[in-house]
């Protein structure tokens, strides 16, 4: 039995460490930018974040009030959810 509560235990502390790390934010868009395959959005308070793909951008032009849900990678905040705020 203790050897099945082990590998639980790191596995629920594995999970808890990745939902802590997922965050939120609202904020206008300022620009949205494509270069060699990477797009960026950047909100009008300087906040800038990497689209990973898959995510959708459509709609969204400068001046949009949208809430961004967003994942720190590699010291690099990426958006895996941006969406007009309503």
């Amino acid at each position: 039995m203790n050897k099945l509560v082990a590998p639980f235990a790191a596995l629920a502390f594995v999970f808890s460490v990745a939902i802590a790390q997922a965050d939120e934010t609202t904020g206008k868009v300022a620009q949205v930018a494509s270069s060699l395959g990477t797009i960026m959005l950047v909100l009008e308070d300087g906040t800038s974040f990497t689209i990973v793909e898959g995510v959708s951008m459509e709609g969204l032009e400068p001046g949009t009030e949208v809430t961004v849900s967003y994942e720190e990678r590699d010291g690099q905040k990426v958006a895996t959810e941006v969406a007009p705020s309503n």
